[in-house]
């Protein structure tokens, strides 16, 4: 990894998703004059600034002279100040304010600013990650439900190939089933600048369930999402292994998982990994010979992994519960079909996140598997999502082979 790299992956980490000009701008001012552009990337900023042309940002830039940067990078304040040729780099929000340069020229004072964001001075990745996701919507890593976390939780919870394997205990097949499960989100978040940000997601859960005869079920799935937020794109993969085991003939399943997922986004340069084990328990009652109501509770704890390449280190130092906790009403239809009616409260604590809590309801309509043809079954699901400065919509297909 070249120094230049380093130097502009510390500041792309926080733009994972997106950077359009709204949500990464610069305001230059000197004397009198001032402009404000938007840039695609952090590194097209740190180009005019190595290169000595901010005169194509602001026309009559003297690099003699003093001046003003103030960097909007979604919320978080950054400022890059000229004065007597001596740059000083202020983050407000986390406490850094330090100058560079020996007053020679700004070239000079900004090549000294580079090498302390190369050594990553006084922790300086972790203090911008933090402020990230805590003050900012679109980190890839975690903050907002449309992060790796929140996919992550979202895939312990609403595991398609659990579910799955829930219909093979209601079918009485012991046989191994293959699952894949398009689904689409348009997630809506609002920054702290009031600012509404759109992004959409597309994921490809796959993966492979199978009942034994004492009805203990076992699956593995692993989902592949892509993410364009106004032009930016995110690639996000996790693994799970989930055991569910039937405490109570199948009124009662308990669901121990365990999964690690990574993303990244070569628009941003930026990227994390993180682990979670959860416990899932289902506990149904038949209201009717066709109805029934089931409670679902899940606990989850994720954490990140800290990677780490000499002085460069990438460090979230998440340490998060995830609680999910819902209710879902299932009235059969004929012998093969179902339609569910569900809800649930998402809530996280520990470390602290942009968007921590939030609802979601909707509906699914199911076929169960019967036979031995191409596609076994199928399950539709639509549902939205609110929580402060966030909302959503999904929607979901489940094939099963």
């Amino acid at each position: 990894m070249n120094k230049f790299f380093k130097t502009a992956f510390i500041l792309s980490v926080l733009l994972p998703f997106s950077a359009n000009a709204d949500m990464f701008e610069l305001t230059l001012t000197q004397n009198s004059n001032s402009v404000t552009k938007g840039f695609k990337s952090v590194t097209d900023i740190f180009d005019k600034y190595k290169n000595g042309e901010l005169n194509t940002i602001l026309a009559g830039y003297d690099p003699t002279q003093n001046a003003t940067g103030k960097l909007d990078f979604r919320g978080i304040e950054m400022r890059l100040n000229y004065t007597a040729n001596k740059l000083q780099f202020v983050i407000p929000s986390i406490g850094v304010d330090q100058t560079f340069g020996d007053g020679t020229s700004q070239t000079e004072a900004f090549n000294d600013f580079k090498n302390y964001l190369e050594k990553n001075k006084d922790g300086l990745l972790s203090k911008i990650l933090k402020e990230s996701v805590t003050n900012t919507p679109f980190d890839a890593v975690a903050g907002t439900p449309s992060s790796l976390m929140g996919q992550m939780a979202d895939a312990a919870f609403f595991n398609p190939v659990l579910d799955s394997a829930s219909r093979i205990l209601v079918s009485g097949t012991n046989d191994g089933t293959f699952v894949a499960a398009p689904h689409a989100t348009v997630h809506r978040l609002t920054g702290t600048d009031k600012k509404k940000k759109s992004s959409a997601a597309v994921a490809l859960p796959l993966g492979y369930a199978y009942k034994f005869d004492n009805d203990w079920a076992i699956a593995v799935d692993v989902p592949l999402t892509y993410i364009d937020t106004d032009g930016s794109s995110a690639y996000a993969v996790q693994a799970g292994l989930s055991v569910q085991i039937p405490l109570y003939k199948d009124k009662w399943t308990v669901t121990a998982a365990g999964r690690a997922g990574a993303t990244a986004s070569s628009d941003m340069l930026s990227g994390g990994i993180l682990y979670m084990g959860s416990a899932t328990s289902n506990l149904s009652f038949d209201l009717t010979g066709t109805t029934r109501l089931t409670i679902t509770n899940m606990y989850a704890r994720v954490q990140d992994y800290k990677a780490k390449t000499g002085d460069f280190e990438i460090d979230y130092d998440l340490r998060n519960n995830v609680l999910k906790n819902g209710a879902a009403i299932r009235q059969t239809i004929g012998t093969d079909y179902a339609l569910t009616v569900f809800g649930y409260n998402t809530k996280y604590t520990g470390s602290k996140l942009y968007i921590d809590e939030y609802n979601e309801g909707g509906f699914r309509l199911t076929k169960f598997l019967s036979g031995k043809t191409a596609v076994a079954g199928w399950d539709v699901m639509f549902s939205a999502a609110k929580g402060d400065n966030y909302e959503a919509f999904r929607a979901a297909v489940s094939l099963l082979f």
